[in-house]
């Protein structure tokens, strides 16, 4: 959780029901401020969200101090214009589409094509495509998209769909396969591929299709329950584009591993030592789960029909010579296992434009009140917008979250932790009203280290430093950096014993470290050990934060001598009755 985020969601949390003007017979009014109204369900979700995040739960009355300086914060950001700044209204606007967006889906629709796509992996289609290219200009798509046409209708026709493939396609592998990709399953290829071998009925062949890889026609064939997935490894022995003394020497090689395997050898480390695949070798010859039409079929059939940690002999693919073990089996999935996956592809190639396309048209048809009134895709969902915060609970405190929770980080930021970090006078004034209050913990050793590349300019540095005389601590590094540039550099030190190894070098009896880089050589200059902080920089932190308390208790202090804050001790009886934690 981001800085922002974490400010507003810890400090004010929100929800409970909101209707649009705030109002609803229910929601009395809590309090005002300046005779603006706060409703009891703003203030009640807030307490219920803080309380949320806490170990113990908070009185009411005391989470209504913190609440009414929220609102009063809130209200000095409004004063202050903040919520006009293009820079606010930009990342609002960002942060309201965002919340908005999951709304922006008409989830029946959504719901169906999951369910459509989860339909096909029970199942799994044998197929044939003859794919042509897309084209560069429309007159080729056309040119195209007619000829591969005309190819179905030949093959409709009764010619023969593999020999037209091995004609006709661009697929590469239709040369030797005609076509013919063999059994497929869901997730293999783009959707509307998938879709045309699904629901062309078996034998028959598909209308023209269009992926991003060309215009496709379909050839469906039979169907099987799908053989889910299996888990295995492999060692591979190349023979794909040797000589035929190459091939027997890969089989003689084959055949040794075979033999140390069934008298014991280690699979995993065979498959390292030994495969020539070098995807797998690495990791002992592990190939990802794989199903259907994953592998080349002769690879395919060995690895299914073995039985979990069993091993096959040798045999042949078109890549050469292979030994599987197959280490596991597992069926289909259940749709809660692959739902995230499936809306993954939705998302990948556009399928997930279908329930936001269904949206638009519901909420053009809910707010367009003519044809002539036509509504932008913008306007609708501003339109949308605010019919959720006027009906949705949930929807309007989280948007009002967003709003309220960035102008509070704003003006907080310009008030307190900016404007601390800025103010050293101040910062050092409160340290000297307030140095009791401060120690350390340990003496610490405070002063410059003054750094150089080696002794010679060391001897170089360390003759003008005591040639100058007294330099003012302040202005020492401009002094060295005017005078050697990039031969020195210096570094403020306020260390304990431990903190720094050059400090504990210099000041504590540590050894002399060896360090890495440029910077080999160093001096202390300036140095002394301090018992107690001299100044507000010796305890930055703690005074810093101090200081951003003292300034935030003054502000509300202010907020609350300004604005009139007039509280409903009836409703605030009754919050607490109910809640029965109040004091």
């Amino acid at each position: 959780m981001n800085l922002r985020k974490s400010l507003f969601v810890l400090a004010m949390g929100m929800g409970v029901a909101l209707a649009a003007d705030g109002k609803k017979p229910s929601d009395p009014v809590l309090m005002t401020i300046d005779g603006k109204d706060v409703r009891l369900s703003e203030f009640d979700y807030l307490y219920g969200k803080n309380n949320m995040q806490q170990q113990s739960p908070v009185a009411v009355d005391e989470y209504l101090d913190m609440f009414i300086a929220y609102k009063l914060k809130v209200a000095d950001a409004i004063a202050a214009g903040i919520d006009t700044t293009a820079a606010f209204r930009k990342e609002y606007e960002g942060y309201r589409l965002d919340l908005v967006r999951p709304y922006l889906t008409d989830k029946d629709e959504e719901e169906r094509l999951i369910s459509e796509a989860y339909s096909h992996y029970p199942v799994e289609v044998e197929a044939s495509h003859i794919m042509v290219a897309l084209g560069k200009t429309p007159e080729e798509r056309e040119k195209n998209r007619t000829l591969l046409d005309s190819i179905r209708t030949a093959a409709v026709g009764g010619e023969d769909f593999a020999a037209l493939a091995r004609k006709y396609s661009i697929d590469r592998s239709a040369s030797r396969n005609g076509g013919n990709m063999g059994y497929i399953t869901p997730g293999r290829f783009p959707y509307v591929f998938e879709k045309a071998a699904y629901d062309t009925p078996e034998g028959e062949i598909s209308p023209v299709i269009e992926t991003p890889f060309g215009f496709h026609i379909v050839r469906s064939g039979a169907r099987r329950a799908a053989t889910g997935e299996v888990l295995a490894q492999h060692i591979l022995k190349l023979t794909q584009g040797k000589t035929p003394e190459e091939q027997a020497r890969a089989k003689t090689q084959i055949d040794s591993i075979y033999t140390l395997i069934k008298g014991g050898a280690d699979f995993s480390d065979l498959a390292r030592r030994e495969s020539e695949d070098p995807g797998s070798a690495k990791n002992g010859g592990m190939l990802p789960w794989f199903g259907a039409g994953r592998m080349v079929p002769e690879f395919e059939k060995a690895a299914f029909a073995l039985a979990d940690s069993a091993v096959s002999e040798p045999f042949q693919t078109s890549y050469g010579y292979h030994i599987v073990k197959t280490l596991g089996h597992r069926g289909v999935p259940a749709l809660d296992d692959v739902r995230q996956q499936i809306m993954g592809m939705m998302q990948r190639d556009g399928r997930a434009q279908l329930p936001y396309r269904k949206k638009m048209d519901e909420l053009r048809a809910r707010f367009q009140t003519s044809p002539s009134d036509s509504l932008s895709e913008n306007e609708l969902i501003d339109l949308e917008t605010e019919r959720l915060a006027a009906e949705d609970a949930d929807f309007a405190n989280l948007l009002r979250e967003y709003h309220d929770g960035m102008l509070l980080f704003e003006i907080s930021n310009r008030k307190i932790w900016e404007g601390a970090a800025k103010d050293t006078e101040g910062i050092e004034k409160y340290f000297e009203a307030h140095r009791g209050d401060y120690s350390l913990a340990e003496p610490k050793y405070k002063g410059f280290m003054i750094y150089t590349p080696n002794d010679s300019m060391m001897t170089v540095v360390r003759e003008y430093v005591a040639a100058a005389g007294d330099i003012n601590p302040d202005s020492i590094g401009v002094v060295l950096k005017r005078q050697f540039d990039k031969d020195v550099r210096i570094e403020r030190v306020l260390a304990a014993k431990g903190d720094n190894r050059v400090v504990d070098a210099v000041a504590f009896g540590g050894e002399r470290p060896d360090l890495p880089g440029k910077w080999k050589c160093w001096m202390p200059w300036n140095g002394r050990m301090i018992e107690a902080p001299e100044e507000a920089a010796d305890v930055r932190g703690a005074v810093t934060t101090d200081y951003q308390a003292e300034l935030e208790r003054e502000w509300v202090e202010q907020l609350r001598a300004t604005h009139k804050v007039k509280v409903n001790k009836k409703v605030l009886k009754s919050v607490k009755q109910h809640l029965n934690v109040g004091r």
